[in-house]
């Protein structure tokens, strides 16, 4: 399943499936990525290559603006639920490309028969946070740690992230 739609004003973005013709994109995207190793260490400050490789085990997700590489996500499974994680290049922040990458995650997710799918940033990253929030996430005991049941939750990954991230009022608070 591949999206294609408009981020802003006639700016036309693509999310897919990535496959190994996306590496040298990743690469790139990574070499000027900011924070470098700021959110738990990831992405790495050295070595994306191996990261990469190691991530090439899973589904892994991409969005491309035009025709630059703004993000990339990954579902992480382990039986019956997965670790999502989200990157999107600073370039890009704040134009609904993370927004995008969860919706189709969570739909794969959904399709992969998963039962929940959680993730982990730094109990700061308010962007994520608000975005995890916007998708019906809460946080769960550990404070970097936020979790969807995806058989519970109503929402429909159509439907997730319309609320407003900024008037998140939803279990997962933010303080």
């Amino acid at each position: 399943m591949s999206i294609q739609s408009s981020v802003m004003e006639n700016v036309d973005f693509t999310v897919r499936r990535a496959g190994s013709e996306d590496r040298e994109a990743l690469l790139e995207m990574y070499s000027s990525f900011e924070p470098r190793g700021g959110m738990l260490g990831l992405p790495p400050q050295n070595n994306v290559e191996h990261w990469l490789d190691t991530l090439a085990a899973y589904p892994n997700f991409v969005v491309y603006v035009e025709d630059r590489l703004a993000g990339h996500g990954m579902i992480c499974p382990d039986g019956d639920t997965a670790e999502l994680a989200v990157f999107v290049h600073q370039d890009f922040r704040r134009q609904h490309i993370g927004k995008q990458l969860f919706t189709h995650m969570i739909y794969q997710a959904k399709q992969m028969g998963l039962r929940r799918v959680w993730g982990i940033t730094e109990p700061d990253n308010l962007p994520m946070l608000r975005l995890a929030c916007s998708f019906g996430f809460v946080r769960t005991d550990d404070p970097f740690e936020f979790s969807l049941d995806l058989q519970a939750n109503p929402k429909s990954s159509a439907e997730a992230g319309e609320d407003d991230a900024d008037s998140c009022h939803c279990s997962c608070q933010l303080e």
